[in-house]
């Protein structure tokens, strides 16, 4: 079942809070192992992820899912919470639909957080895609504005080509600080690994605040160590 909310905010959990929003693309190219492999990685994912000490109470992680339409397949959960779900392939790829989608949920999950009176890290917005968007007139307005928002600090975005026929030069167009990368063959269990062990060392940072201001004083001050790189292709 799909979602389109933001979940109400669980203010029994004092912690500080890290949203990861996930954009996958789901278009009927990815079908067949690539769409296995993905659901594999992603089981990994939450079993890593729901076992941490600090990430299964400080990460909420949505996914996004962009194949013939973009909708939240799974809203804003935290780690502990977080269950494997196997996701098809079919139809186009409307990025830039994706693309506008996670911004306005990262928007209603930060202003979730600041009314619960929770302090949150700068989210992490990850695209995975193996094409192109397909959403022409969308997606260069979107990508215009997630690149506003992650330059004024609300957001860290990573995008992540996948096989042959990603187009690098079109997920360029969605960071002007991150060159996107390409996954190392079908490697999605060990992208997980990697996002699962990013997320334990970032919630357990200094690096949080109770806006985006505060956020970028307390990253200043502390850059959170990150696992290395061992799923992208050189």
């Amino acid at each position: 079942m799909a979602y389109e909310f933001n979940p109400r905010v669980n203010e029994d959990n004092p912690d500080p809070r890290i949203a990861c929003v996930l954009l996958l693309d789901t278009s009927g190219s990815m079908a067949g192992e690539a769409i296995e492999e993905l659901n594999d990685g992603f089981r990994l994912f939450t079993e890593e992820v729901s076992s941490d000490d600090l990430a299964k109470k400080r990460a909420e992680i949505e996914v996004i899912c962009f194949g013939g339409a973009a909708r939240v397949e799974i809203p804003f959960t935290e780690g502990r919470d977080l269950l494997p779900r196997r996701f098809g392939a079919d139809g186009a790829t409307p990025m830039g639909e994706a693309v506008n989608l996670a911004i306005d949920q990262l928007t209603g999950r930060k202003a979730a957080y600041r009314k619960a009176g929770l302090e949150y890290y700068r989210p992490w917005l990850f695209i995975l895609t193996d094409g192109e968007p397909t959403d022409g007139t969308v997606f260069p307005g979107a990508a215009l504005r997630l690149r506003e928002v992650e330059a004024a600090r609300g957001v860290s975005v990573f995008p992540i080509g996948v096989g042959p026929g990603a187009n690098m030069s079109r997920l360029g167009e969605l960071s002007a600080a991150r060159q996107p990368v390409k996954l190392r063959g079908l490697q999605f269990r060990e992208f997980f690994a990697w996002l699962s062990a990013s997320l334990s060392s970032a919630s357990a940072s200094n690096a949080s605040g109770s806006s985006d201001s505060a956020i970028a004083r307390a990253e200043t001050a502390e850059q959170i160590p990150l696992p290395p790189v061992g799923w992208a292709q050189a």
